[in-house]
């Protein structure tokens, strides 16, 4: 249970603080290479990027304060990390990806995502 809880939390954390920083300035993305290109753009970037991650963070931090919740909150940590990485697997693949920001962002999405199935299926063992 303890993998489970720090697990969560730290995936509040690095959810929040991206949400955060992403909705206060949304120009952060232009690191990656994505041009904003007028205030619909900021607008989508503080929406999905800064809106959806802190929405993540809450539920990460709600579940690390719940013991009946670590299994949902660790099932949509995998599940979240390992869609992004997925979809930057596809990217590479079809887009020639070759930043190392890009692939560092990738490592960091595969361990949060590793980690949550171990606390996951180390969870479900202990049940």
């Amino acid at each position: 249970m303890r993998l489970a809880r720090i697990s969560l939390v730290l995936t509040a954390m690095v959810f929040g603080g991206f949400g955060l920083w992403l909705l206060l300035r949304p120009e952060g993305i232009t690191g990656l290479g994505v041009e904003l290109t007028g205030p619909v753009a900021r607008a989508e970037i503080r929406g999905f990027y800064g809106g959806l991650e802190l929405g993540f963070a809450l539920f990460f931090a709600v579940s690390a304060s719940r013991p009946r919740w670590f299994g949902p909150g660790l099932f949509a940590q995998a599940a979240a990390l390992g869609g992004a990485a997925s979809g930057r697997i596809f990217g590479i693949v079809a887009d020639g990806v070759s930043d190392g920001l890009f692939f560092a962002l990738l490592a960091a999405e595969l361990a949060g995502c590793l980690v949550g199935i171990v606390a996951f299926r180390r969870l479900n063992r202990q049940g």
